[in-house]
């Protein structure tokens, strides 16, 4: 019985160190802003993380026009605002 609790507690050991060997991916960072026409920056954006920097920005952007739709429809936004991607 103390063979097979010792052997447990080995594999359960081996396996804690193979886990913290490995090192996470790194990850990509997008950010969109938005933008009025005369250039001027806006209290709205967007970031995301992911894996791949085109699945960040993509879900930054979306992220950015979804929250200017909403400032759109409750009034606090004036037409004419964009998200850029900025960063």
């Amino acid at each position: 019985m103390k063979i097979i609790a010792s052997l447990t507690a080995t594999a359960a050991f081996g396996i804690l160190l193979f886990a913290g060997a490995t090192a996470p991916a790194s990850a990509a960072t997008c950010y969109y802003k938005a933008v009025n026409l005369e250039g001027r920056l806006l209290d709205l954006r967007g970031v995301a993380t992911a894996a791949k920097t085109s699945t960040a920005c993509d879900r930054a952007r979306r992220e950015c026009n979804r929250r200017l739709d909403r400032a759109y429809r409750q009034g606090k936004m004036p037409r004419g605002v964009v998200c850029k991607k900025s960063g």
